[in-house]
């Protein structure tokens, strides 16, 4: 049953399949909810499912924590799978991750993010809210430096989604809990290899961030995720995952380390099906430095509102952008503005923020 689900998802242009006891399989289609006409899900079909999908470790280790994430590969795709129970008992939930590799120009991506990639060293941030297509924005990084650069890259994820594959460059993925125990380990074995870049695939951890800011202090580049909805809640995330005595530490090392932070999140298009990414973007130029060394945040906005000859957006200019071009409603751009005043002004203006030149 569950491949067929699996199938069913992928024909649909789905990019979730819930799976859940006590209610019929949902698919996510273009971010609504979306129940298939068909019996609710029993115990059984779960435990089918299970033997289905995990081998006898993974079945082990599922059963001791309660909890699993894995990638699997079906059809012409991987998906990622967050096993669970709950209250009703078993739920799963398996995100699409296309095989097919997108390219920076798919998916619209600023073009002063792109020149990121040819910095030698230093930290970029992709954040964004969960299922705001970060995985897919780093899978474009990778891809993009493997075909065009004579580089080594390691990734460390948990778990590994996105398949690349050696071209000009050299790829090794390593997967948390498989290859490695943890993501410090991970990032501090990429550290000791001829690796020239490293893609974390989340910081959850003090110990994680802190390993990542002496990689790309000690010469990597190195890409990573969180969790946030703008620039400026990146930085404070970041942060305040350490102790309130450290931040000082913290953020001048993040003032010297970091390139750029990508912000995004997903609205559904205006005409047809599907959905298009909305990119803020944050450059570390000098005076973003100074202001996070100096632990002035809340200054940095004003900065990145006015520094569209950067190349610099915020997510409102970005998504008025957007509304301007006919690509999305308003009404569907409001839903995911920061400022909807600020938001509704920039469309009245009618002037969407210049792209700028590449950093």
């Amino acid at each position: 049953m569950i491949f067929e689900l699996l199938k069913m998802c992928l024909d649909k242009g789905a990019s979730d399949l819930h799976f859940k006891v006590g209610y019929p399989p949902i698919l996510r289609i273009d971010g609504a909810m979306v129940p298939l006409k068909m019996n609710e899900m029993v115990t059984a079909d779960y435990e089918n499912m299970l033997e289905a999908i995990l081998d006898d470790y993974q079945m082990t280790k599922f059963l001791e924590h309660k909890k699993l994430d894995l990638g699997i590969s079906f059809a012409n795709a991987r998906f990622r799978v967050n096993l669970f129970f709950d209250y009703h008992g078993g739920s799963a939930v398996f995100r699409v991750i296309p095989f097919m590799q997108l390219t920076f120009d798919d998916i619209s991506l600023p073009k002063a993010a792109r020149a990121l990639v040819n910095r030698p060293y230093g930290l970029i941030l992709v954040t964004g809210a969960t299922g705001a297509g970060k995985s897919t924005t780093l899978s474009c990084f990778i891809s993009h430096i493997l075909q065009t650069m004579t580089k080594t890259v390691t990734t460390i994820e948990d778990p590994i989604e996105y398949i690349f594959e050696d071209s000009l460059g050299l790829v090794n993925q390593r997967q948390v809990g498989v290859d490695c125990r943890t993501f410090e380990e991970g990032i501090r074995g990429a550290m000791q290899t001829d690796c020239d870049i490293i893609m974390v695939g989340e910081l959850r951890e003090p110990e994680a961030v802190s390993i990542t800011l002496t990689a790309a202090e000690t010469g990597k580049l190195v890409f990573a995720t969180l969790h946030s909805n703008t620039s400026l809640q990146a930085v404070d995330r970041f942060v305040n995952l350490f102790p309130q005595s450290q931040h000082p530490q913290i953020l001048s090392r993040l003032s010297t380390t970091l390139l750029g932070i990508v912000t995004q999140t997903l609205i559904p298009k205006k005409v047809g099906k599907g959905r298009l990414a909305a990119f803020e973007l944050l450059l570390a130029l000098p005076m973003i430095r100074s202001l996070i060394a100096d632990s002035r945040l809340h200054l940095i906005q004003s900065y990145q509102e006015t520094g569209g000859e950067t190349g610099m957006v915020t997510m409102d200019q970005a998504l008025a952008a957007l509304v301007l071009a006919e690509k999305i409603s308003l009404t569907e751009a409001m839903a995911k503005a920061t400022n909807q005043n600020a938001l509704k002004k920039l469309v009245e203006q009618g002037a969407p923020a210049p792209e700028g030149k590449p950093a």
